[in-house]
C-alpha cells in the first residue's frame, strides 16, 4: 500500500531557510498554524513528522524574531519641558 500524502496543504517543498526568513510574521505564523493542524491529526509517518516538526520550529523561532525586532522599534513619545521626544522602548516589570 503507498502512502497517503496528508501534507498537501504545506508547500514542503517552497518552506527552506531562505523562503522562511523573506515571509512576513503573518505569513509564517498562518504556515505554523497549518503546520500545527497537520501534526495534530496525527496522520504523518514518524518521518514526516519530524520534518514537519522542525519546519514548525523553524516558523516559530521566526515569529519570536519578528516579534522581538518589532518590540525594540516601539518609541514612546515623551514630553519633556513642553517638548515631544522619544525614548526606546524598555519593558517593565
Amino acid at each position: 500500500m503507498g502512502k497517503t500524502d496528508t501534507t498537501n496543504d504545506i508547500d514542503e517543498d517552497n518552506i527552506n531557510e531562505e523562503t522562511i526568513d523573506e515571509l512576513t510574521f503573518e505569513e509564517a505564523l498562518e504556515e505554523l498554524e497549518t503546520i500545527v493542524e497537520h501534526l495534530e491529526r496525527g496522520q504523518l509517518t514518524l518521518d514526516d513528522s519530524i520534518g514537519t516538526f522542525e519546519k514548525g520550529m523553524k516558523l516559530a523561532l521566526l515569529c519570536n524574531r519578528k516579534i522581538e525586532s518589532s518590540e525594540k522599534k516601539i518609541e514612546l513619545l515623551i514630553e519633556k519641558n513642553g517638548k515631544l521626544s522619544t525614548e526606546p522602548f524598555s519593558e517593565t516589570d
